[in-house]
């Protein structure tokens, strides 16, 4: 017999549902049987939710659909509630996204006929790529907001429109889920992990809505790679592995490429060194400056190119010990961004390229990268970049402060 989830992951779904709906744990015993106290301890799984309490949480919280979580996060966000503001990272509500999307949490498609077609669909995606590419000139405090108003006010309510037809409602909602998952990175540029991974998580959904193959391998992807950048990999290895089976077969082998150099990283990071060099062996053809293959829109809008792919084959590198292959990956991560179009990471990459170069003793190398990379980014809003400098303060203050 197949146990369920761990109570940890099960009390995590139930915190976000009732962060979803807006309650804190006070508001909420005050509409349920239970005290604060209870559901502080089924929340965070010392307690094990009863059937019982899970219907309790479902009628308090109402329905949780892709539609419904994307709004209700996104309101929150724009009023500022403290539960989201303040929203820890958790290991627990990261493994839901190994959870399958519950059946009554599906939305009904509405039969097809006058209503959203292809245009409506482009020129959310038109709005999108704009708010994106001054996010990233710019940093994550610029264009966060704007995207959030953006997908819990028109994006919701095209969401929940009649379309033309299955296909539009597909692209509707994979337009849906690149717009959830901009706000989720553009909240992790700031700093706000807590708030970031609950983005993630409703582009999960909204993607699995969509049914686009490969779209939600993609949303677990970046999951997995957040879990091991904030330093709360438990369940790291698990999501980049459900990544690459839900984007197998359905995506070329240049997209493919960064599905697996994510999972060469979590191994890697993981200790299963083994398994590392054997993944990154294995796509070596593939860890090259150029694509070969036409991109997906749903990766392409944030993996453009092959910088993606080298940068983190340089953390899989490093985590193996090889910090001279790490830096010349890195190394074509840099070159290969255009300074206009995505200025932050640009700068980011140079930065910790010189890290790196520093590390191996080439310190007038490092110090040329910095020189150019940090005036660039004193003009960024980035919790990244601000972390960066103050590597290169710790190691070099005469070039930080001259720069």
């Amino acid at each position: 017999m197949e146990s369920g989830p761990p109570p940890a992951v099960v009390g995590a779904q139930l915190r976000a549902a009732r962060e979803a709906a807006g309650f804190s744990l006070a508001e909420l015993a005050d509409r349920v049987a239970y005290s604060r106290a209870a559901l502080g301890h089924y929340e965070t799984g010392r307690r094990v939710p009863t059937a019982d309490v899970l219907a309790e949480y479902r009628r308090a919280c109402g329905p949780l659909d892709a539609v419904t979580t994307a709004e209700a996060l996104g309101r929150a966000d724009l009023d500022r509630r403290g539960f989201l503001r303040s929203a820890a990272y958790s290991a627990s509500l990261a493994a839901t996204a190994l959870l399958p999307m519950p059946e009554h949490a599906r939305l009904a498609a509405i039969g097809d006929g006058t209503g959203i077609g292809a245009a409506d669909v482009a020129a959310v995606r038109g709005v999108t790529d704009a708010l994106l590419r001054f996010d990233e000139v710019r940093g994550g405090g610029s264009g966060r907001l704007a995207m959030t108003a953006f997908l819990s006010t028109d994006v919701s309510a095209l969401l929940r429109s009649r379309f033309t037809n299955a296909h539009v409602r597909a692209e509707a909602f994979s337009a849906a889920s690149e717009l959830a998952y901009a706000i989720g990175f553009s909240s992790h540029d700031v700093g706000a992990d807590g708030a970031a991974l609950r983005y993630f998580l409703a582009a999960l959904r909204l993607a699995e809505e969509s049914g686009v193959p490969g779209q939600d391998g993609f949303v677990l992807r970046i999951i997995s790679l957040h879990a091991g950048d904030v330093g709360m990999p438990q369940h790291s290895i698990e999501l980049a592995e459900r990544a690459v089976s839900r984007a197998r077969g359905h995506v070329d082998v240049d997209a493919m490429a960064v599905f697996d150099v994510a999972l060469a990283r979590m191994y890697a990071e993981g200790g299963d060194h083994r398994a590392a060099r054997d993944t990154l062996r294995r796509i070596d053809p593939w860890l090259t400056p150029t694509t070969a293959t036409e991109l997906p829109r749903w990766l392409s809008l944030f993996c453009p190119n092959k910088a993606s792919v080298s940068r983190q084959a340089s953390k899989a590198f490093a985590a193996l010990g090889d910090l001279n292959e790490a830096e010349r990956q890195l190394d074509m991560s840099s070159a290969a961004w255009n300074p206009e179009t995505h200025t932050r990471i640009r700068a980011l990459s140079e930065i910790e390229t010189g890290l790196l170069r520093w590390k191996l003793g080439r310190h007038e190398d490092a110090a040329r990268l910095w020189r150019a990379a940090l005036p660039v980014v004193a003009g960024v809003d980035s919790d990244r970049t601000r972390k960066a400098v103050a590597k290169v303060t710790a190691v070099a203050p005469e070039v930080a402060v001259t720069a």
